[in-house]
């Protein structure tokens, strides 16, 4: 039930890149197939009240049949926005937005050579935001918290530089479905994305000789 999910909040993308029955026939066979373990890190740059904001996500998943990615990431808003708000006596003080969630993605690669790989990406955010202060004894606080609950799409490519390292850029946007009262901001944005691969299968082969299930 999980993977319908995911596909299906997919499916109005792949309609643009591929017929449906070449994306149906792709689904079968590679879910049939002995997965591989993939693992990246990527930055999504987007933008809150005119700043540009990163935020960096590490995935851990499973790659089947290089051609469907499953698994979790986890996100955090590494620049933080600053905002005035006011205390008990109406005097504003300045406090960060902060920014969490875990991501559950899948990403189908309609495309893939040698060195390029063509593929379109959604993952679901799950977590939440705060406003957060630095008191006078140096110890933070948290004054105000909202869950937000997102859907993230994208276009990615990537490319293998040598047998170990890649790198990878995308376009997307993030769509907030869900934010519970508190933290006044707007988090829908554009992203887009920048990211670096490492082929852990590659390394361990290179060293050892020997063959793991590692993308």
């Amino acid at each position: 039930m999980r993977i319908f999910f995911l596909i299906s909040a997919l499916f109005p993308l792949i309609l643009f890149a591929q017929e449906r029955g070449v994306f149906e026939n792709n689904f079968k066979k590679s879910f049939h197939t002995k997965p591989k373990l993939d693992v990246k890190l990527d930055n999504r740059f987007s933008f809150i009240r005119n700043n540009d904001v990163k935020t960096v996500g590490f995935k851990v998943g499973l790659n089947f049949n290089r051609k469907f990615k499953v698994g979790l990431g986890i996100n955090q808003m590494l620049l933080s926005v600053e905002r005035l708000v006011p205390d008990e006596n109406g005097i504003d003080f300045s406090v960060d937005l902060e920014y969490f969630y875990f991501s559950p993605y899948i990403e189908y690669v309609y495309f893939n050579s040698k060195r390029w790989e063509f593929s379109l990406s959604t993952q679901l955010g799950i977590g939440g935001a705060s406003y957060r202060f630095t008191d006078n004894n140096g110890r933070k606080k948290k004054i105000v918290e909202s869950t937000i609950l997102s859907y993230e799409p994208a276009m990615l490519i990537d490319y293998k530089i040598i047998k170990w390292v890649g790198i990878g850029t995308g376009i997307g946007y993030r769509l907030i479905y869900y934010k519970s009262p508190g933290v006044q901001e707007k988090f829908s944005s554009p992203e887009y994305v920048l990211k670096l691969k490492i082929y852990l299968g590659e390394i361990v082969r290179t060293i050892t000789g020997k063959d793991l299930e590692i993308d």
